[in-house]
């Protein structure tokens, strides 16, 4: 894991790695547990993982909206009132316009999260 992101903390890069290893995207000894991400931190993380894996089509945009909502009420309010935003426009009209906007939304809000994700998958899999 020789990838290095200069915009996010060692943390947010832990609970991004802990994220990829619930979900057996990343091999847990590949994991830096040197700094504990906050819980905001590993919402975050959780969520980047379900909006990469979404874009590798492998999950509903309902059921990532639904847990998406549901990480982040807690920790992340402004975060929570704009996933609920998306939810209640894709219950008003789910199609596929509405699903890559959203989609287009959250990937630039998560910009750096996924190019992190991406690029450590990418060294793994060279390793």
């Amino acid at each position: 894991m020789d990838y290095v992101n200069n915009f996010l903390s060692q943390s947010q890069q832990a609970a991004l790695q802990q994220a990829m290893v619930n979900t057996k995207l990343l091999n847990s000894t590949s994991i830096n547990t040197n700094n504990m991400p906050t819980p905001e931190q590993q919402a975050y993380g959780v969520i980047a993982v379900a909006l990469y894996r979404f874009n590798l089509q492998k999950i509903k945009w309902s059921l990532f909206l639904k847990t998406a909502i549901k990480l982040t009420t807690n920790v992340c309010q402004w975060l929570a009132t704009e996933l609920t935003r998306c939810q209640q426009e894709y219950k008003a009209q789910p199609n596929d316009a509405v699903i890559i906007e959203q989609n287009a939304l959250l990937n630039g809000i998560f910009s750096e999260e996924l190019a992190y994700v991406g690029a450590l998958l990418g060294t793994e899999a060279q390793a």
